[in-house]
Order: C-alpha cells, then sequence, then structure tokens
C-alpha cells in the first residue's frame, strides 16, 4: 500500500496555502473579537439669557453739510466778502454780481410801475382835455423812446457781435501761429534735425497732442467762419464762442508742455544755447497771445450776453410803457368805465409783478450763507467771470456731523435704519464713546477690491454730541443690529448639518449627553449672535449638555 499523504506535506503549494489560511483566521480573530474604540466628549450646557448680535465697521465722520455755492446769474464779480477759514453766519453776504445792468432794468421796471398807478388815480379821478393832450404826448414819446431803444440795441448788439467774432477771428490767427511756432521748433524734421532733448515721451506726447489740436483746428476755423458769415445769429456766434474758449485751454496745456519741452532740449555744437533761449522765447510769446486771445474771447461773449440781456428787458420795459400810455389815453378817450378800472388795476398788478420778479432775480446776484458754517474756499476773485453754475465758494457747516462707513454685504442684511451704535473715536481714545443711530443706508453698490459695500450713515445722538469732534477723524463702529431676552442660546460650533438625498433640505442636529450616551437631536436655529452662539429654537432645553468636541481616545 502506497502512503500518499506525507508526500503530499512535503510540497511547498501545501504550505503556501495554510499559511494564506492561517493569516484570514488570524484577521478575522483580530477584526471581530477586538474592543471598540472609546471617545472623550467636551460639553456645554444650553442656557437661557439674552442674545446680542452686533455688525462693527471702521468709518470716518463727515460734515453732514458740505455745500458748493455758486451764482444763479451770469456777470462779473463785484466782490467777494470773505476769505478762507472765515466764520459764517447764516443770511450772510459771501459774493456778489455786478449790479449796474440789472438796477437799471429795476429802474425801468419801477418806472413802468409808477405810471401803471398813476394811470389808476387818473382812471378813477376821470380825464380832462388836458389830461388827454398829456397822454397823447406821453404816448408819443414812449414810442419815440421805444423806436430808439429798439435802434439803440440793434446798433450796440450788432457793435457787440461783431467785437466778439473779431476776437474768435483773432484767436484762430494766434492759435496758428502758435501751432507753427511750435511745429518749426520742436517738430518740423527739416528744421529740427540737430535737435536733441532729454525727455523723448514728453516729445512723442507734443508731436501726438500737434496732430489732435490740428486736426481740430480745421474744424474750429469752420465753425468761426458760420457764425461770422451768419448775418448775426447770435446763438451761432455764442456756440462758436465756447469752441473757441474749449480749444484756447487745450491749446494752452501744449504751449505749457511745448515750453517745458524746450527748456529740455541739449545744447551741444549742433544747436547751440542761442537757439535754445531762442525756441524757448518764442513759445513764452505763444503762451502770453493764447492767455490774452482767451481772455478776449470770455470778455466779448460775457459782453455780448449780458448786452443781449440788457437790451431785452429795456425793450421789454419799454413796451411795456408804451403800452400803458396807448391804454390810458383809450381809457381817457372812452372816458371811465368800470371794466377800465379792472384794466388799469391790472396793469398795476403786472408792473408790480415785473418789480417784484426783478427784486427776486437780484437775489440771484449774491452768494449768501444758506447755514452757519465756516468758509473752506474761495474759487474766484473780484473782476472775474464765472461761468454759469461753477461752485465760486464752498463752505462746510458748523451744524453737527455724522459717521460715513462701507458695510460689507455679509453683514447688510443684519442691520437697518434706527439701529443704535455705539461710536468710537481713535482721536478720544478706547474709553471715550458716543451714542448714535443708522439714519440712511445707501441701496447703491459700492465696490473696494472687488468686495461688495454699501454706504451706511450714522448721526450721533443729540446728547452724545462734543464740539472737539472734526470731520475726518476714524470712527470705529459697533451696530446693534439685534437683541432676543429670554432664549435658548448654544455654541454655534455644536451645531451640525445632516447629510441628505438630493433635493431635500439640510436638518441641523446637535448630539446630546443623555446617560453618558451622546444622542442626536434635530434642532431649529435662529439669532446668531456675537461671541459665536446661535439661538435654538426648538429641539433643545435649558440645560441640556450639548457636545461643543468629540475626541477619539488611543
Amino acid at each position: 500500500m502506497n502512503i500518499v499523504f506525507p508526500k503530499f506535506f512535503k510540497k511547498k503549494r501545501f504550505w503556501l496555502i495554510a499559511a494564506i489560511i492561517l493569516a484570514i483566521i488570524i484577521f478575522a480573530i483580530y477584526r471581530f473579537a477586538a474592543p471598540k474604540a472609546e471617545f472623550t466628549y467636551t460639553t456645554e450646557a444650553a442656557v437661557r439669557g439674552d442674545l446680542q448680535q452686533t455688525v462693527s465697521a471702521t468709518g470716518a465722520v463727515e460734515s453732514a453739510h458740505e455745500i458748493s455755492l455758486a451764482f444763479k446769474s451770469s456777470g462779473k464779480i463785484a466782490g467777494v466778502s470773505v476769505k478762507e477759514g472765515d466764520v459764517v453766519k447764516t443770511g450772510q453776504e459771501l459774493a456778489r454780481l455786478d449790479l449796474a445792468s440789472a438796477s437799471a432794468i429795476l429802474k425801468q421796471y419801477q418806472a413802468s410801475l409808477d405810471a401803471a398807478k398813476a394811470n389808476l388815480e387818473k382812471v378813477k379821478a376821470g380825464s380832462s382835455v388836458e389830461d388827454v393832450k398829456l397822454t397823447q404826448e406821453q404816448l408819443i414819446k414812449s414810442k419815440n423812446d421805444y423806436d430808439s431803444l429798439v435802434r439803440e440795441s440793434s446798433d450796440q448788439i450788432k457793435i457787440l457781435k461783431d467785437k466778439t467774432v473779431d476776437s474768435l477771428n483773432n484767436a484762430i490767427f494766434t492759435s496758428q501761429t502758435a501751432l507753427n511756432t511750435v511745429y518749426n521748433a520742436l517738430i518740423n524734421r527739416e528744421t529740427t534735425y540737430y535737435l536733441i532733448t532729454s525727455d523723448s515721451n514728453l516729445e512723442n506726447k507734443i508731436e501726438n497732442d500737434y496732430g489732435l489740436l490740428n486736426s481740430e483746428f480745421s474744424s474750429l476755423r469752420t465753425t468761426v467762419d458760420t457764425a461770422k458769415n451768419s448775418g448775426g445769429d447770435e446763438a451761432k456766434i455764442l456756440a462758436a464762442a465756447d469752441a473757441v474758449r474749449i480749444y484756447l485751454g487745450k491749446l494752452g496745456t501744449f504751449l505749457d508742455n511745448s515750453y517745458a519741452l524746450s527748456d529740455k532740449i541739449i545744447v551741444n555744437t549742433s544747436y547751440t544755447q542761442t537757439e535754445k533761449d531762442t525756441i524757448k522765447a518764442n513759445i513764452s510769446s505763444q503762451q502770453t497771445l493764447n492767455n490774452t486771445s482767451l481772455t478776449s474771447v470770455q470778455t466779448a461773449r460775457a459782453n455780448l450776453v449780458n448786452g443781449a440781456n440788457s437790451y431785452t428787458s429795456q425793450i421789454q420795459a419799454a413796451s411795456n410803457s408804451v403800452a400803458i400810455y396807448q391804454a390810458q389815453l383809450d381809457i381817457k378817450l372812452a372816458g371811465p368805465r368800470s371794466f377800465d378800472l379792472s384794466a388799469a388795476q391790472a396793469q398795476v398788478a403786472q408792473a408790480q409783478a415785473q418789480v417784484d420778479k426783478m427784486y427776486a432775480d437780484l437775489a440771484d446776484y449774491y452768494i449768501k450763507a444758506p447755514i452757519d458754517g465756516k468758509i473752506t474756499k474761495v474759487n474766484f476773485r473780484v473782476g472775474e467771470i464765472p461761468a454759469m453754475g461753477a461752485a465760486a465758494i464752498n463752505m462746510l457747516g458748523t451744524e453737527k456731523f455724522e459717521v460715513k462707513a462701507d458695510i460689507p454685504e455679509s453683514d447688510i442684511t443684519k442691520i437697518r435704519v434706527g439701529d443704535k451704535v455705539v461710536i468710537e473715536l481713535d482721536a478720544f481714545g478706547s474709553d471715550k464713546s458716543f451714542s448714535g443711530a443708522i439714519t440712511f443706508i445707501d441701496p447703491a453698490q459700492t465696490v473696494i477690491k472687488d468686495v461688495i459695500y454699501y454706504k451706511t450713515t450714522i448721526s450721533f445722538d443729540d446728547g452724545s454730541w462734543n464740539e472737539q469732534i472734526k470731520p475726518g477723524m476714524t470712527a470705529n463702529i459697533t451696530i446693534k443690529s439685534e437683541t432676543k431676552q429670554g432664549i435658548v442660546y448654544i455654541p454655534q460650533r455644536a451645531v451640525r448639518v445632516k447629510e441628505t438625498a438630493l433635493g431635500e433640505i439640510p436638518q441641523k442636529f446637535v448630539e446630546v449627553m443623555v446617560n453618558g450616551e451622546p444622542q442626536e437631536r434635530i434642532v431649529e436655529v435662529g439669532l446668531r449672535g456675537d461671541n459665536g452662539l446661535v439661538e435654538i429654537v426648538s429641539g433643545l432645553s435649558e440645560g441640556d449638555q450639548v457636545i461643543t468636541l468629540k475626541k477619539e481616545n488611543k
């Protein structure tokens, strides 16, 4: 009988299979017989109390009243009553325009009013032969005055228009000369072959600016020629004057840069100091001529506008006088009637309205302080003619200041107008704080370094104001956005979110220690307060021990 098994046991294959089976048995014993891992838990009790939510930000103190004041009428400044730094009171005169033309118009309106009143008295008293004759003479005189004024107006306005056109033509000539001077001195390759400067960037800029100005010049010349050949069209002349003013301003900057470049010409054997000085002198001369042209155009335009307005008002007043005397004569010839009296009264009312309106218009010739404050800037001097609407005087109100702060979009939904604010100013130190409230939240966004903010305004409370507060001070603000009392709250880090299937609403839960074992509780959270605390609306009771940290024992 053959023995088979011992031979099998001696084979390597047997021992390899046996080793694998033994390893599987050992792993199974370790896997299923090993004790479960244990954890150490850190807990905190759910507390009932008050929870507050605040928003902190940094802003700056600003004046609630930063005002730019401008004349509502055009004209030459006749007086400036203040200087920078002056403290002014409400209603105080700060500056005024020349009143000569306006005063003359007012006198004419006043004369028309006096005539209307006199006419009313005559209607009431009835007319005599002498009255009729006198009124006829007055009517004739008023018509003659009107006709003379119309002729004078036509002649004088034509003179003003011609002067304006002349100033524009002169400006065109001087502009062309200035461009040619710079071109030949600094740009023309034939005349500047040996010219070298120390600023190639400025050279390129001047050459580019020359091309632009030279291109604009052709259009400008056409505009001026159109005004010149318009037969005295005031609108076209004024439009041309405005175009020339803008062009001369650009040309002035161009000449300033050209002069700066001429000062950077490098003197060498090919380009002498004398040649450099000559170029500088020529460009400087063109700067002076350009400034003179600009002043001439501005003055001529202002004179044309003021003259046209003045004559229009005077002609209207003269026309009113003719109408009044004509009405007086008609009444006297027809005899007094009830409606004659009403008409005379209406004429008085109309003339009175013109006088009242002129007095109201005179207010536009003055700049007065709208509030108490301090003058921060005076932009014009006596004799200058500011553009309509240009800020002549800037002032800062001395009323209470306010704080402007940028609130990030992550916090903007937490605050609202009326929220109380604690304000700390760096200038006063952390020991001093002020109280205030949000008065405005700008609905428009402000983007700062790719982050969206909303400009928020905080006003100081009346009892919290301090006269030492100045604009520009840094303000650290704490906004008390919401407070809840008598609620249950826990640390926010104890709240976790359950994983749910796609489309399901995620549930929040906490783990609570019950008899030494953790149990899950579904909770509803509310207000997220300061210091990492969150309100528990439902799911927990006061005193419940919630797990804030779970650590596996090793």
